[in-house]
């Protein structure tokens, strides 16, 4: 009977040992061996197609965060963009095949904001942007390669047709003054002096021309229309215009 109290009680203080004994940390954990959960990969990664390196991403625990970039065919560097916490923030790079720099874009948690700036592979600007929030400014700054700011840019005008009387009916048709087939219009107005196309309803348009036909609306009260005009530049950059157009009649939508 003694040998089987005694092999009990051995059993016991093992067993209090084993679940609250040593340098436990008060929680049944040894101190500095608490588990940390595992929340994603940090580090580089490199992509692969036809065992050609075509991007490189950084990444912090699973997230974007640091320089990602990808590369052309030959290994030169197509663009680079800064990323933190999984959103575009800094400047993001584009390059020439040869490696030259050719946009700089900042960006602002996803958005661009700030200037834009386009170059040559001189290294002179050939173009500047302006962003706030992401909404562009209408206008912009175009260079030559020698360095000479470009304006010569065309002007936005309209010619009515009237049929009020018979129709009640206000045709307008909006084009550029040299008849240019690149260009987009809208019926709708700038917004805190920035292009938002989003509140904006694009007009029908043959190449050329803009339409929009106004009808007598009962309740409608307007001195003017506004038309925006986005004219693609020779430089592949959209030009804004804003033209209010002046209304005979007050009842016109």
């Amino acid at each position: 009977m003694k040998q089987l109290i005694t092999i009990l009680m051995t059993l016991t203080l093992l067993a209090a040992v084993s679940c609250g004994g040593g340098t436990g940390d008060g929680k049944g954990r040894r101190a500095g061996s608490r588990h940390e959960p595992d929340t994603g990969y940090t580090g580089t990664r490199s992509y692969f197609k036809d065992d050609v390196k075509v991007r490189e991403v950084t990444f912090k625990n699973g997230i974007r965060s640091g320089l990602s970039r990808t590369f052309y065919a030959g290994g030169v560097t197509e663009q680079e963009i800064m990323y933190s916490e999984g959103k575009k923030n800094g400047e993001a790079k584009w390059f020439y095949p040869d490696g030259k720099l050719f946009r700089i874009t900042p960006y602002l948690n996803d958005t661009i904001n700030g200037a834009q700036i386009q170059y040559y592979k001189s290294g002179r600007i050939k173009a500047r942007l302006e962003y706030v929030d992401g909404k562009r400014r209408p206008g912009l700054e175009e260079y030559t390669m020698s360095g000479s700011r470009i304006t010569d840019y065309p002007g936005v005008i309209y010619r009515a047709e009237d049929e009020y009387s018979e129709r009640g009916v206000y045709k307008l048709f909006i084009e550029m003054t040299d008849k240019s087939e690149n260009v987009k219009y809208y019926r709708g107005d700038f917004t805190d002096g920035l292009v938002d196309l989003s509140v904006c309803k694009p007009l029908l348009q043959t190449a050329a021309t803009g339409y929009l036909d106004l009808k007598k609306t009962e309740g409608h009260s307007a001195d003017s229309v506004v038309v925006v005009a986005g004219y693609l530049t020779n430089h592949g950059n959209r030009l804004y215009y804003r033209l209010a157009i002046p209304l005979p009649y007050k009842d016109l939508n």
